[in-house]
């Protein structure tokens, strides 16, 4: 199939000129002995020229996705399940019994998601929406400052970063990280609409947690109301997501369902809740290892079912192998 002439980056002026000297596919330059010299004037160089008609490199669906921005959750084996970490522009969701690390881990984002870029890292905000009041700030000072210290270490070996990187990293303290975290107190879900505000104010924001999406939903009885509330929020959260490039996070319950032969524990709000997130963790403690947890991946778009161990500790969560 012949390639277009107006998939070429010039101007629309640029365009019409050519397809008046009757060029109407890139095939048509490519072809000519000095096809490339109805193109001069246009564009600076003979090589910009070329670079211009090359036929683009093809790639699936699943290559484009592995070059999303992520942010890490510092622990390498979670990374694995999420395809890097956490994923920009799409909806994770974190389930688990109380105590299983759904506020540990998304705490720890909060301080990843401001990793400078010479670090690799997004150097970008978050916003917390607490709703069950787990937001913690000594919590996250323990996290910040083993964080700290190891920037430092790296800081102490010669010749690691240049002078200008050196100066901002110095510049980071937990006082100027937990100023980039911007909590939301909330009990009811149609309030999610102040997160415009909060993110035209704070246009650096690239996490969004919802801790926990669930709790608000308890004390609304109405059922159809209940429904309407969730896709309303996901509807808004995924728009969010979407356009701003921004990573949503939210946290839910589990529930028991009684059938005939037995209960089972499932996450709370359902399937159809299950087919709105793009991945869902399902946390769990480990018996008899102190601190040691496990994540399920139960959903995703490029892993089947696979699990990793993960330990919570002062610093913050860590692959558990590398702690043992």
């Amino acid at each position: 199939m012949n390639r277009p002439i107006w998939t070429l980056p010039l101007s629309e002026n640029t365009i019409v000129k050519l397809k008046k000297q009757g060029f109407k596919c890139c095939e048509d330059l490519i072809d000519l002995p000095d096809g490339t010299s109805h193109l001069k004037g246009f564009v600076e160089t003979e090589n910009e020229i070329r670079e211009m008609l090359k036929c683009p490199q093809s790639k699936t669906a699943s290559e484009l996705d592995t070059n999303r921005d992520c942010i890490a959750t510092f622990s390498k084996g979670i990374d694995d399940l999420l395809n890097g970490g956490v994923q920009l522009g799409q909806l994770t969701e974190l389930t688990g019994a109380p105590g299983s690390g759904k506020s540990q881990i998304c705490m720890q984002l909060c301080v990843a998601v401001q990793i400078p870029s010479c670090f690799e890292g997004l150097e970008a905000e978050a916003i917390y929406v607490d709703t069950n009041s787990n937001f913690s700030r000594h919590r996250l000072t323990e996290m910040m400052d083993a964080f700290l210290g190891h920037v430092s270490k790296v800081l102490s070996k010669p010749n690691e970063f240049k002078g200008a990187n050196i100066n901002l990293l110095k510049s980071l303290t937990t006082a100027s990280m937990l100023d980039k975290i911007h909590r939301i107190k909330m009990n009811d879900l149609n309030h999610l609409y102040a997160l415009y505000d909060v993110i035209e104010q704070h246009p650096k924001v690239k996490l969004i947690v919802v801790d926990s999406f669930v709790m608000p939903l308890y004390t609304v009885e109405n059922s159809l109301k209940k429904n309407a509330l969730v896709h309303n929020a996901l509807d808004l959260l995924l728009g969010i997501a979407h356009k701003h490039g921004i990573a949503v996070v939210l946290t839910n319950d589990l529930t028991t369902v009684v059938n005939e032969k037995e209960a089972e524990v499932f996450p709370a709000l359902g399937e159809t809740f299950a087919h709105r997130v793009h991945y869902r963790l399902l946390l769990s403690k480990i018996p008899n290892i102190p601190n040691g947890y496990t994540a399920l991946l139960k959903k995703s778009m490029e892993h089947e079912r696979s699990a990793a161990r993960f330990l919570i500790s002062t610093e913050g969560v860590r692959d558990l192998q590398r702690i043992e």
